[in-house]
């Protein structure tokens, strides 16, 4: 079964796997769950309720210098890293979203789903720089971990 298209457009998504409220991801189509880490400290999680209002009011710039609060007091949160990718990604700057993305895969530990999201976050800002290629093997890197073991949570 294949979930993601080669020619997905990141613009139907991408809200869905942008700015993560605190959801669980237990439902069958996981990539538009939001979720976000319990163990959050409240400003964290209340910088990303602002900046996702900031997101979806067209505010990106405002939502990113938020995200970018949040992750001074929380540097090693990927999923931060991963919202603050997926702003990037809307306001088009793909070189910088790829490597947000990347960030956020560097800390991501084991969930999986997070995970997915920055590898299509990569791909689609691949699509961006006119690199066929690298959006191609980013997609198959999704893939494959939708297509491995169940999705931990983390």
């Amino acid at each position: 079964m294949n979930l993601i298209k080669v020619n997905a457009n990141p613009q139907g998504l991408l809200l869905g796997l942008l700015l993560m409220t605190p959801v669980a991801l237990a439902t069958e189509n996981a990539l538009t769950t939001p979720y976000l880490k319990t163990d959050s400290p409240s400003a964290v999680v209340s910088l990303l309720e602002e900046a996702k209002k900031h997101f979806e009011a067209g505010e990106n710039e405002q939502a990113a210098a938020i995200l970018e609060r949040a992750l001074r007091i929380e540097p090693q949160n990927a999923v931060l890293w991963h919202n603050l990718a997926g702003v990037r990604l809307k306001q088009g700057e793909w070189k910088r979203a790829a490597n947000l993305a990347d960030k956020s895969n560097t800390l991501v530990g084991n969930n999986k789903m997070l995970r997915v999201r920055n590898w299509m976050i990569i791909a689609w800002a691949c699509e961006g720089m006119g690199d066929a290629q690298c959006a191609v093997e980013a997609r198959q890197r999704a893939e494959k971990l939708l297509a491995s073991s169940p999705a931990s949570n983390g």
